[in-house]
């Protein structure tokens, strides 16, 4: 999907975080599109982390943080080779290596998410967090591809009020980032989590962005 601003078009690629075969899909989007620069909806620390993790030439992957990245690799993987770091995001990052051109991380680095965290999360939620990892362990996912499969895990992971606010603020920073880019550059290529693919384009077009062409 693209969309053109007064100064800069502005391709948005949504993603399935994870999946080995999207690396494919964000190599095909760059060539046809040839950006001016690459943006990813990643924190800057995880942007960092995934840059040293490839220079140092190790293939074997970066390992889970937590229960909920563990049962998603597992759940996804009904759909092809799960990766961490995410595959798109590693693309990406390799082909504005390769192509000289900069790449933005355009999401909340680690302080702001814990200040948007204590924001929007009442304790009421955080003290549901284990009965929800409980859950997800009996959760039955019904997805018919990897795309349906994210944005199911979304609505159930992101289903209370307070992260769903989170989700807002994280769409709201990641478009504006997107519409200041492009009033520095000619092409901006975002790649974006498919969950949020959307609602990012959904508010690109609300603050004047005109949609030019819509990928599937």
């Amino acid at each position: 999907m693209a969309a053109k601003s007064e100064k800069g078009r502005i391709l948005v690629i949504g993603t399935v975080k994870g999946l080995v075969s999207e690396a494919e899909k964000v190599k095909t989007e760059f060539f046809e599109f040839v950006p001016d620069v690459m943006a990813i909806s990643i924190s800057k620390e995880g942007l960092q982390a995934m840059s040293e993790h490839e220079r140092s030439g190790e293939n074997n992957d970066a390992g889970f943080d937590n229960f909920e990245e563990e049962y998603y690799a597992k759940a996804l993987g009904r759909f092809g080779k799960v990766k961490k770091p995410p595959p798109c995001f590693v693309e990406a990052w390799r082909l504005s290596v390769e192509k000289d051109i900069p790449i933005v991380a355009i999401d909340f680095d680690d302080e702001e998410f814990t200040d948007l965290f204590c924001r929007h999360v009442s304790g009421v939620e955080w003290l549901k967090q284990p009965s929800k990892q409980r859950g997800l362990a009996r959760k039955k996912f019904n997805s018919r591809t990897a795309q349906e499969f994210a944005v199911e895990w979304d609505h159930y992971i992101n289903r209370t009020k307070g992260m769903r606010s989170m989700e807002d603020a994280r769409v709201y920073k990641i478009s504006k980032e997107v519409n200041e880019l492009a009033k520095r550059y000619g092409k901006v290529m975002l790649v974006v989590d498919c969950e949020r693919a959307e609602e990012v384009r959904a508010r690109l077009l609300d603050s004047g962005c005109r949609l030019e062409t819509i990928r599937p």
